[in-house]
């Protein structure tokens, strides 16, 4: 695999579970979702992760792993990463739809979820964007709203 792989450094002395913890306080999703999802993603070559090679490798690459995964693993482990981030996404847009929460509190909220999103890129040492990246994501945010409601009103 790959031998100098440096995500995840930062939690190098820390457990699984303290990485789960730390997770929940910002997301919906385990340790073992999140390193999986991101070794699927950084490992993937031709449209297709190597999710064997992966799973063989897990505690090689994720410092918090203490074993390995089977191919049906890592790939349960990577689609409950995806389920949860449709649940994650339809809760989002759903209390602004039913007028549970206004645009304002959208818009607010951006700024705590950009802050979030920063913060585990940092962690896990990975590139964080350049620019105004709040007004860009509110300015996408706003513009996929607008489509959905011009969807819903037809």
């Amino acid at each position: 695999m790959n031998e100098k792989y440096c995500k995840f450094k930062k939690f190098d002395k820390d457990r699984y579970n303290e990485v789960t913890r730390f997770l929940k306080k910002r997301t919906h999703l385990t340790a073992r979702e999140w390193a999986i999802a991101r070794l699927c993603a950084d490992f993937q070559h031709s449209g297709r992760s190597e999710i064997t090679r992966i799973g063989a490798h897990l505690p090689e690459l994720v410092p918090f792993m203490k074993e390995p995964y089977s191919r049906q693993a890592v790939s349960m482990a990577r689609a409950a990463f995806k389920k949860k981030v449709i649940r994650s996404g339809t809760t989002f847009f759903y209390a602004y739809y039913s007028k549970l929460i206004s645009m304002e509190d959208i818009i607010d909220m951006i700024h705590q979820i950009s802050e979030n999103i920063e913060y585990l890129l940092n962690v896990e040492e990975g590139e964080i964007p350049k620019g105004d990246v709040d007004v860009e994501v509110q300015q996408e945010v706003v513009n996929v709203l607008k489509q959905i409601n011009e969807a819903f009103e037809k």
